[in-house]
């Protein structure tokens, strides 16, 4: 892949340098726990054709050909932030006790084998991981051929162990007495807490069981067509808001399963616009086009190829999650390659969206914090502004506590010895304890050029992760 290169003066070196550290550190303040979300509310990364990687295919010529991941899938859980797995299954012909990973019409590998190596090792070693498995079968035409995979799945999943626990006792079962009460789904530490951690859905009705937590995909979910990335289009259960299990009164809310890949056009790479098909640019775009289709319901698994350069992907879903900054930084040449919907053509980089300081915390300062607002500072570079109360610069090496203030602070009634002050804010957990009174001047501090002044600003921990009632404005809750 082409990389995009440009001849940049020192000053515009700099902001680009300005620029790609905040691609880096987008998100970098939030490392909130998981477990207060329903699994309805939580979003994770689903790795597309995970058994078909070039791992397993040991140089194999058509096995790397078929390949759409790099790594194993104990290293896509472990070390690509992969929480779910995308197989395709079917019987072994030459020996029916058997089933086999594929991809198409290629074998990479025995099922079983496969599962103890990398699924059970990966539960092992991390006991509070939740993880979901998306079954497809292969080649199955024939009740008796069906019949013959579903009792291989069943021996597999009682046949492996996990610390001394089965996998079909790690199953989540929805009809399983400690969730008869729930009016939604349980959290994930509720889930946790009971030990069913793994999620196994299937593309088969035959395949149901309570008994072993198979649970048919269109039961519970609804899913985009995966095919091409121009639009986002019903695979199935398209309109349909609660899930359907068989025999159940219960009326959860219905998971997305939300395709992201395309075989034919190249994914990742240092230099593509939006940051490839894993980035900013081109993810979070087509999720808020996919919610403005099914109804509003933002993706619970993203599927992806190519996870091992899925950072950004992890970014985003981590922002479905709880909220924080929009990603920007990515190579750009409009705004349509941006998530930030804000290109610096001089520089080619992504950047925030520029918003007036009344809309502090509005979805419309694209790129910025909950409390700063997004302007041009110099060179058509847009920066992130904050305003606060006016502080007392200490002698340099010494911090300065900045007070908590309102975000409806007006800069103008700023006091006329209130000086402009370049900081670098660092983030802390602690509370301030006085407030500025109505009559406390204003100034404006950018966020990201350096000083002698140690800026603090307080950190309020959002309490629950972005509201998407509607699939055109998804409101930020983030601190610095």
């Amino acid at each position: 892949m082409t990389k995009m290169t440009a001849s940049l003066s020192c000053p515009n070196f700099m902001l680009v340098a300005l620029l790609l550290l905040l691609k880096v550190t987008s998100n970098a303040a939030f490392d909130q726990a998981d477990g207060e979300l329903r699994f309805n509310e939580y979003t994770m990364i689903m790795s597309h054709n995970s058994a078909a990687n070039k791992d397993t295919a040991d140089g194999d010529f058509f096995k790397l050909f078929g390949a759409d991941q790099e790594n194993s899938m104990y290293e896509q859980l472990t070390n690509n932030g992969v929480r779910g797995l995308s197989l395709d299954i079917k019987l072994d012909y030459s020996d029916r006790s058997k089933l086999r990973l594929v991809h198409n019409p290629i074998d990479y590998a025995d099922f079983e084998i496969e599962m103890e190596t990398h699924l059970v090792r990966f539960l092992e070693e991390n006991e509070e991981a939740i993880v979901a498995i998306n079954f497809e079968v292969i080649d199955d035409s024939q009740a008796a051929i069906r019949s013959t995979i579903l009792a291989n799945l069943k021996n597999t999943f009682s046949n492996l162990f996990v610390n001394g626990v089965s996998l079909t006792d790690m199953t989540f079962k929805y009809d399983n007495d400690l969730w008869k009460n729930h009016d939604e789904w349980p959290t994930l530490n509720e889930m946790r807490s009971s030990g069913q951690r793994l999620f196994l859905f299937h593309d088969r009705t035959e395949f149901r069981s309570t008994e072993y937590g198979f649970m048919f995909r269109d039961d519970v979910m609804k899913e985009n067509f995966w095919e091409g990335l121009g639009d986002c289009t019903a695979r199935y259960q398209w309109n349909s808001d609660k899930v359907s299990f068989p025999n159940s009164n219960l009326s959860w809310s219905r998971l997305f399963f939300m395709n992201h890949f395309d075989s034919i056009v190249g994914t990742v790479g240092e230099g593509l616009l939006g940051g490839g098909i894993n980035g900013w640019g081109r993810l979070y775009p087509r999720i808020k086009q996919c919610m403005n289709s099914n109804g509003s319901i933002k993706p619970n698994f993203i599927s992806l190829d190519w996870v091992i350069q899925a950072e950004e992907a992890l970014e985003v879903a981590k922002y479905l999650n709880f909220g924080g900054r929009i990603g920007s930084g990515q190579v750009c040449v409009d705004d349509s390659h941006c998530a930030t919907e804000a290109c610096n053509k001089m520089l080619s980089l992504c950047q925030c969206k520029e918003c007036d300081v009344n809309l502090l915390g509005s979805e419309s300062c694209l790129g910025c914090e909950a409390d700063q607002y997004c302007a041009p500072v110099e060179n058509n570079l847009n920066e992130c502004l904050i305003s606060a109360a006016t502080i007392s610069i200490a002698p340099t090496g010494m911090p300065v506590k900045k007070p908590t203030i309102s975000p409806t602070a007006n800069p103008s009634s700023a006091s006329p010895t209130a000086m402009p002050v370049k900081a670098t804010v660092s983030p802390t957990t602690s509370n301030p304890t006085t407030t500025p009174s109505d009559s406390s001047s204003v100034t404006l501090l950018r966020t990201s050029m350096p000083v002698e002044a140690t800026i603090s600003p307080t950190t309020s921990s959002p309490t629950a992760p972005p509201s998407f009632a509607s699939p055109t404005a998804m409101p930020v809750y983030a601190t610095v």
